[in-house]
């Protein structure tokens, strides 16, 4: 793509302000900024969840499961559908 070769982040360091530095500024910043918006100080910290609990699987109703059904079903159709015009095209010759 253009010469270019990696992700915009691996190439942070080449330059005067790397995005760790960014980060870590930022992080900085939110530690000590103490007033909210309207000038009160605000208590509240960042929460923090601890646990994680299997609520369960599968479909609520029967018109949830129906819903994903059609859509994966729709899904299927179309995948079907585009390989054949790909199929088509390479065997006619018309693929750009």
């Amino acid at each position: 793509m253009l010469g270019y070769g990696g992700h915009f982040l691996t190439k942070a360091r080449r330059y005067s302000v790397t995005f760790g530095l960014l980060r870590d500024t930022r992080a900085a910043y939110r530690r000590t900024e103490h007033t909210s918006t309207n000038g009160s100080h605000d208590t509240a910290g960042p929460v923090t969840v601890g646990t994680l609990a299997f609520v369960g699987s599968g479909w609520l109703t029967d018109g949830d499961a129906l819903l994903a059904n059609t859509a994966a079903t729709k899904r299927r159709e179309r995948q079907r559908v585009g390989r054949e015009e790909l199929a088509h095209e390479a065997w006619s010759g018309v693929a750009a």
